[in-house]
């Protein structure tokens, strides 16, 4: 019995070619029998690539070998393309990992931008409250608050704009109060001339004065008396009086001094003169002093208290 190495069909020990695939059988002892035949089979998955030398055909025998060596190596391609297929979806590259954790960052950095916005935006609110309500100096203090290095940044451009706004306001508001002040002094001290009465022609009555002649023990320097009738005494041993005065229309005839030296070493002579005004002097530490007051011939403003003193008068005084 002859086994065809092509095909592996039977056939008679002296056929020349298999009687199912026509392959011709070379020589007589070319065919094997059905024992080499299944021994050849089970040594594929261990030698599945044969070597060909020259120009040597592959038998029916190699052909078998090479299929079923392909066959293996397919299957080693696919398990292997199956293999990494799977692990690369259970164990993610590195490159995939860093991915999160750059989102994660950028959006860190979000927060705390929007947690920055809403802490100016409140900022913002309660000075304009303050602005509201007029208080423009404490309005600009909370504005303040806000680092002038976050305004500079594009992301606190609606920051920086609501901040230059509400600061041109306070500005505007601080100018106009100071306008209202200065108006509102003016009344005042208008009203205070008025009601002290030096005001018209007895405006020039507001005025500095300095001691005409100091008797002994006498201490007085100078006297000025305000618009408003506001009176400062002060005293050559560093004292101070202060006091309120008004004025009125006066006449009669009081005791004075001869006014024509501007500082006399002796006593001046007395003479009696008739005052165009009296100015009364009510003093903060109690007490009141009324002082008349007349043009001299050195025209000059004079004030005298009208009382003797040691053959002269207590008080005369003569304006700069």
């Amino acid at each position: 019995m002859k086994y065809c190495p092509n095909c592996g069909a039977s056939n008679q020990g002296d056929a020349m070619f298999c009687e199912q695939c026509g392959h011709h059988f070379i020589s007589e002892d070319e065919g094997i029998d059905k024992v080499e035949l299944e021994q050849e089979l089970r040594s594929v998955g261990s030698d599945p690539v044969p070597v060909y030398k020259g120009d040597q055909k592959p038998t029916g025998r190699n052909k078998i070998i090479i299929i079923f060596a392909a066959v293996l190596a397919l299957g080693i391609i696919v398990g292997t393309g199956i293999y990494f297929a799977t692990s690369r979806k259970e164990k993610p590259e590195p490159v995939v990992q860093t991915t999160p954790t750059s989102t994660t960052s950028e959006k860190e950095e979000e927060a705390e931008e929007a947690e920055e916005a809403n802490k100016y935006d409140a900022i913002i609110q309660e000075a304009k409250v303050l602005t509201i309500n007029g208080n423009y100096k404490e309005s600009s203090l909370k504005l303040a608050s806000i680092p002038v290095s976050e305004l500079s940044k594009e992301e606190f451009s609606s920051i920086r704009e609501a901040v230059e706004e509400l600061t041109k306001q306070n500005n505007d508001g601080i100018q106009e109060e100071k306008g209202k002040q200065s108006e509102e002094a003016k009344k005042q001290a208008a009203q205070s001339a008025t009601a002290s009465g030096f005001t018209g022609d007895f405006a020039k009555w507001a005025n500095t004065f300095l001691f005409y002649y100091s008797q002994g023990g006498q201490k007085q320097s100078s006297l000025t008396i305000s618009a408003n009738g506001g009176v400062t005494q002060n005293n050559y041993d560093g004292t101070q009086y202060f006091g309120k005065a008004t004025i009125a229309s006066s006449g009669g005839s009081i005791l004075s001094y001869e006014t024509n030296e501007s500082y006399p070493m002796d006593m001046p002579a007395t003479k009696m003169i008739r005052p165009d005004v009296a100015i009364t002097v009510q003093w903060d530490v109690g007490g009141s002093q009324v002082f008349y007051g007349y043009l001299s011939y050195s025209s000059r403003l004079a004030l005298t208290d009208g009382l003797s003193k040691n053959a002269g008068v207590n008080e005369v005084w003569i304006s700069y």
